[in-house]
């Protein structure tokens, strides 16, 4: 018996709670922590990113890149050192500012930034407007994801990519067990590559490997941020988590290896 699955039903039950709880607001205390872990990992996932599309011989100079939910400019800044003009759209102001500051310390001067969630943003005024609009880490902000992927499409004159991650770390997966967080077990991935194929998108489909280095104090700082998402925070947990990233340090920087599945299309 083939059973049918409501992919976009489906979608919106399993990212219910992380679209709850990761507010523009959590995500301004996050800006520090994450712009050190940027930097310091020199945008490694945003460069992989890039490289496929390098090594699939479809990138321009002249490209106008669309990078929505771009925080401090992971996927941002790499695209901008060798395409005409990246666009970031970015509702957290902090994570904005971040992005702006890297941009400068790179002699970067080809990137705006639209200071408001994608869902916000006036897809009429952007028609046909970039040559790629990319989606990477972010897509729990969209419960009416097949709409947003269509706004994606709207304002695409060549191609639309969604990446996200789909194996945590042993090392993260230790770490949000032994503090009794519940992050959920909902594979994100594997819901949008169905939900795609479901509507006649088939989009091709690779794997990156990505490494995230950050320093003792920025990895402390992330692990305490996530722990507040769920619930409050005490002096125990500061201790142990302070101890887990110190033990696991190498030359006071804290190293975690991902994979990411990226899925890219062109547009009809």
């Amino acid at each position: 018996m083939t059973v049918q699955i409501d992919w976009e039903t489906a979608w919106a039950a399993g990212i219910e709670e992380m679209n709850r709880l990761s507010t523009t607001g959590y995500w301004n205390r996050r800006a520090e922590d994450y712009s050190d872990m940027v930097l310091a990992s020199d945008c490694n996932h945003g460069r992989n990113i890039f490289n496929l599309f390098e090594r699939e011989g479809l990138l321009q100079k002249e490209w106008h890149v669309l990078d929505i939910a771009s925080g401090p400019g992971a996927v941002t800044v790499p695209f901008a050192e060798k395409v005409c003009r990246v666009t970031a759209v970015e509702p957290a102001e902090k994570m904005a500012a971040a992005l702006m500051s890297y941009a400068q310390t790179r002699r970067l001067s080809n990137i705006d930034i639209i200071p408001q969630t994608w869902q916000a943003v006036d897809i009429a005024t952007y028609a046909k407007n970039y040559d790629l609009t990319i989606c990477c880490h972010a897509l729990w902000q969209f419960p009416d994801i097949l709409p947003q992927i269509r706004r994606m499409e709207a304002v695409s004159r060549g191609y639309c990519c969604l990446a996200h991650g789909f194996e945590a770390s042993p090392e993260g997966r230790e770490l949000t067990d032994t503090l009794g967080i519940d992050t959920g077990s909902f594979d994100q991935f594997i819901a949008i590559f169905n939900l795609l194929n479901n509507t006649g998108i088939c989009p091709n489909i690779d794997v990156i490997d990505y490494t995230l280095t950050r320093s003792v104090a920025s990895a402390v700082a992330s692990v305490e941020n996530l722990v507040w998402k769920y619930r409050p925070l005490d002096a125990s947990d500061s201790a142990f988590i302070r101890e887990y990233v110190q033990n696991r340090a190498v030359e006071g920087m804290y190293q975690v290896n991902g994979r990411m599945g990226v899925l890219w299309w062109k547009v009809a």
